[in-house]
């Protein structure tokens, strides 16, 4: 489990036995070094930061989940010690070491466009390298961190020189950080512990109990809805989700992943969003009942039409969880896992679990009956009711422009609020007596009031040496605190705890926990999901001219994001790295749930030619209505449901996840049905006036 709701170390670390303040970017190396050894025990949860100025690196870190003795010398020591980096041939034999290179720089390569990292080797690495590179001509040379492979180039030709460079790296990050971990390996010292402290769960004791309970909860209400709804078909449902959840959760304690409050919660999302296959299904079935067909027949072709729908859909989100991996980290890593997972037991429980379950009961002749199976008489000849979705397209677009107009407002009235992840700022620690418990939501409290609400964060940590207790104060901003300021922070919390004693131990001003690149990092996983998205719905729907339906998704898509960013900027929710899951997250369910519309327009395309192209999206989104409204019903219920127990066990990380979260399912539903599918009318209208005459127009 993560900080929030296991605990962990809290350690400050310097350079050991170094005469000179280290440089940036020989701290800047470190840093990578300590976070590609967290990667490999797969601690996702975790910050590592600099004070640039003192000259320290601070660590955070979970402790493991069956771990009783915790040596966090030993850790710390593991973390901090000098890298070992080595070069090796094909059969594992060490060419060159990292005490061989002298430094290394990033750039761009001599003779092609890409990125590279170019080498200084000193004069025996020269030797070394010259040699190794005249018999490894076409093949690859393998650079390990420790015992971890950290890249794997191709020698293109003989290097007899001090200087080298490995090319064809594909952004500039990945040769910043191949460059930083290389360095990493020639630095002239390792890290020490300064300081160190036990964290106590940010969230309290009793977030995961309340967390799961939430689960729980949002579990029961949703299958009791779908028996209730679908009766049999239902009940086979939940058996899935049941299945569904188990899988997943054992997906993810195998590896080890740590799991965050919101990677807890994307469980619970999961749960909502794996409704979904199994009321496409439920409908389709509902559908060819409509027709005549006996609930046996009914249930063949209802998978049959439904798996198209729920393949594109999962395939989506999936390519959102991908991207989360590869450019998120910590809490965003978690809840990209927990995606991952909660889509593959999807394809597991919601598709084939469902299917042989279904087609397996169907075959007792009392259960094959509409009446039994779905809790109906007689489905036949009723067709739902086509609304006019079009023709209501100028409401629908004029709601959302005052949201937006409001947006906009709020931005020029509040501003938009940076986390301290994305910002730095100062970090403030007191020795405390034990006169008093305080608590370290009430205490942030107190000194973002001092601050003049300038954000802040607390916890309280326990020194493993002295055992005192701390109350360690995170500020976000892009200036460091003052004297002043600091001593007003100080005589707020004393003039509401006057009997306890605080002492102010240190202050140190920090760069941003995830920096500069964390953040385009983010905004790089949103544009690069959208794209891959849009171009799935081209090839996808080709048949109904995928790219304006792509375009058209990609609008719906954008209405949601801005609503998201609009819902952090109204209730004043810091953006940080909730704010990247909770926009990825939409990006995949708002295009999950456009693609069941474009999948039935394909579909009435394909037996009606001649209908209009209004008509026949109307007609459409009627017939996929129930199944929208059901499954973000679903949804927005396990979302709803995660809020409420937030606010009210004081989860602040949940609750500015769930809020937006809820919002942005809204928001979902609503372009898919209101803006998707009228804009792509409009686009094809437009087509086809400008088609000669005689010409029909594209449907």
């Amino acid at each position: 489990f993560g900080i929030d709701i296991r605990g962990g170390v809290d350690a400050a670390v310097a350079p050991k036995d170094l005469d000179r303040a280290p440089t940036a970017s020989e701290l800047d190396a470190a840093r990578d070094v300590m976070e590609t050894r967290l990667n490999s025990l797969n601690i996702l949860d975790r910050d590592v930061t600099i004070d640039y100025d003192g000259g320290f690196i601070f660590v955070r870190f979970p402790w493991k989940t069956d771990e009783t003795e915790f040596d966090p010398d030993k850790a710390i020591a593991e973390l901090g010690s000098m890298a070992h980096l080595t070069f090796r041939d094909p059969e594992g034999n060490i060419v060159l070491e990292g005490k061989d290179v002298d430094h290394t720089t990033s750039g761009t390569s001599s003779n092609s466009a890409t990125f590279a990292v170019h080498l200084k080797l000193k004069p025996e690495g020269r030797a070394a390298f010259h040699e190794a590179t005249q018999r490894l001509v076409g093949q690859k040379i393998s650079i390990y961190m420790d015992d971890i492979l950290i890249s794997s180039p191709v020698v293109n030709s003989v290097i007899d020189s001090e200087e080298c460079e490995i090319s064809s790296i594909s952004t500039k990050e990945q040769a910043i950080t191949l460059s930083n971990q290389i360095n990493s390996g020639a630095l002239p010292f390792s890290m020490t512990t300064t300081n160190y402290s036990a964290i106590s769960p940010e969230l309290g004791s009793n977030a995961l109990e309340v967390m799961v309970t939430a689960g729980v909860i949002a579990f029961i209400l949703i299958c009791l809805a779908l028996i209730a709804y679908y009766r049999l078909s239902g009940v086979i449902a939940s058996i899935a989700l049941l299945l569904q959840v188990a899988g997943q959760l054992v997906l993810l304690t195998w590896p080890q992943f740590t799991v965050t409050l919101p990677g807890i919660a994307g469980i619970i999302l999961s749960i909502g969003m794996g409704v979904d296959a199994n009321i496409i299904i439920s409908e389709r079935i509902r559908e060819e009942l409509r027709t005549g067909k006996s609930v046996v027949k009914a249930v063949s072709t209802g998978f049959k039409r439904a798996f198209s729908s729920v393949f594109d859909g999962n395939i989506t989100v999936l390519i959102v969880a991908f991207i989360m991996m590869i450019f998120g980290s910590g809490a965003m890593l978690s809840f990209a896992y927990t995606l991952l997972f909660g889509i593959i037991m999807n394809f597991v429980a919601g598709v084939l679990a469902t299917r042989l379950m279904t087609t397996s009961i169907v075959q007792f002749p009392k259960i094959a009956k509409p009446q039994s199976f779905l809790g109906q008489k007689s489905l036949a000849k009723k067709e739902p009711k086509v609304f006019p979705f079009f023709e209501k397209r100028r409401v629908y677009f004029l709601i959302s422009a005052v949201i937006f107009a409001f947006g906009a407002v709020m931005v020029a009235v509040n501003g938009v609020q940076l986390d301290i992840q994305f910002r730095g700022g100062t970090i403030v620690k007191y020795e405390m007596s034990e006169t008093i418990e305080l608590r370290s939501d009430e205490a942030a409290d107190i000194a973002e009031a001092a601050l003049d609400n300038r954000l802040v964060n607390a916890q309280i940590t326990e020194d493993y040496i002295t055992g005192n207790k701390r109350l360690v104060l995170t500020s976000a901003g892009s200036e460091s605190l003052s004297n002043e300021q600091v001593a007003l922070v100080t005589e707020a919390l004393q003039a509401k705890y006057p009997d306890q004693a605080f002492t102010l131990a240190e202050t140190n001003n920090v760069a941003p926990f995830f920096s500069a690149r964390f953040l385009r990092n983010g905004v790089i996983a949103i544009v690069l999901s959208a794209l891959l998205i849009i171009l799935y719905v081209w090839f996808s729907f080709r048949k109904i001219h995928g790219l304006s339906a792509g375009a058209m998704a990609l609008l719906s898509l954008l209405h949601d994001l801005l609503v998201v960013f609009c819902t952090f900027v109204i209730f004043r929710i810091p953006i940080g790295d909730s704010f990247i899951a909770v926009a990825l997250t939409i990006l995949g369910y708002s295009i999950n749930d456009t693609i069941v519309i474009y999948d039935r327009i394909r579909e009435n395309a394909a037996i009606n030619r001649s209908m209009p192209v209004d008509e026949l999206v109307n007609k459409s989104i009627s017939q996929s209505f129930t199944r929208s409204m059901n499954t973000n019903l679903a949804v927005f219920t396990s979302v709803a449901i995660v809020f409420v127990f937030a606010a009210g066990n004081g989860l602040e990380s949940i609750r500015t996840f769930a809020l937006p979260m809820a919002i942005g399912t809204i928001s979902g539903c609503y372009s898919t049905v209101c803006i998707a599918g009228p804009a792509w009318v409009m686009w094809q209208k437009r087509k086809g006036k400008k088609k000669p005459a005689g010409e029909p127009a594209d449907a």
